[in-house]
C-alpha cells in the first residue's frame, strides 16, 4: 500500500513538472525555479520582484538545471559583497585589455621606457622655457633697476613684460610638476602592469 501510494506521489510529481512546463513552453525557453513566501516551490516564466532577492535556479524545459542565482545578502554586508563583485569584475577586465596589450613582459618594458622618454623630453622641453624665461626676466628687471636709479619713471611697456614674464614663470614651474607628478604615475602603472603580468601568465 505504501509503495503503491509512493508511486502515485512520484507519478504526479512528474506530471505536475511535465504540465508546467508545457505552459511555461509557449512564452519562455526556461523555467524560473523559486520559493514564494510559505515555501513552496514555484515553476513559472518570470519572478515577481519579492522574491528575486531570495535566490532562484533557471531551468531548461527538459528539467535541467541551467544556473543557479545565490540569495542576495542584505544591508552593510550585502553592500560589501557587492563592491567586491565590482572590483572582481573590474579587474577582469583590466587583466583581458593586459593580455591584449602586450605579448611578454618586454613589450611592457619597451611601452614604459617610450612613454617616460616622451614625458621627459616634455620636461626637457619645459625647464629649457624657465630658464628662457628668467633671463628675459632678469635682463627687464636690470634695465628697470637702472632707470628707477636715473630717477626716471618706469615705461609702461617694461612693466607689462616683467609682470607677463613673472607670470609665465609661475605657469612653467606648475606645468613642469604636473608633468613630474604624470611621470611618476606612468612609471607606477607600468610597474604594476608588469606585475600583473606576469602573475595572470604564469
Amino acid at each position: 500500500m505504501r509503495s503503491l501510494l509512493l508511486t502515485l506521489i512520484t507519478c504526479s510529481s512528474l506530471l505536475f513538472s511535465s504540465w508546467a512546463a508545457a505552459q511555461i513552453s509557449s512564452t519562455s525557453k526556461v523555467i524560473y525555479r523559486y520559493k514564494n513566501k510559505d515555501g513552496v516551490t514555484v515553476l513559472d516564466s518570470k519572478i515577481p520582484p519579492q522574491y528575486v532577492n531570495n535566490g532562484y535556479e533557471i531551468v531548461s524545459l527538459s528539467g535541467k538545471v541551467i544556473k543557479v542565482i545565490a540569495p542576495v545578502t542584505q544591508g552593510a554586508e550585502g553592500e560589501r559583497l557587492y563592491k567586491e563583485k565590482l572590483q572582481r569584475e573590474e579587474r577582469e577586465r583590466e587583466d583581458i585589455q593586459l593580455r591584449r596589450s602586450y605579448s611578454n613582459v618586454g613589450d611592457i618594458e619597451a611601452a614604459k621606457t617610450r612613454n617616460l622618454e616622451s614625458l621627459r623630453g616634455n620636461i626637457g622641453i619645459l625647464q629649457a622655457n624657465l630658464t628662457s624665461a628668467r633671463s628675459r626676466l632678469q635682463t627687464y628687471q636690470a634695465q628697470a633697476a637702472a632707470i628707477e636709479r636715473a630717477g626716471r619713471q618706469l615705461p609702461e611697456d617694461l612693466l607689462k613684460n616683467i609682470n607677463n614674464l613673472v607670470q609665465e614663470e609661475k605657469d612653467i614651474q606648475v606645468q613642469i610638476q604636473q608633468r613630474e607628478e604624470e611621470y611618476k604615475t606612468v612609471e607606477q602603472k607600468f610597474d604594476a602592469d608588469r606585475k600583473r603580468f606576469v602573475e595572470i601568465t604564469q
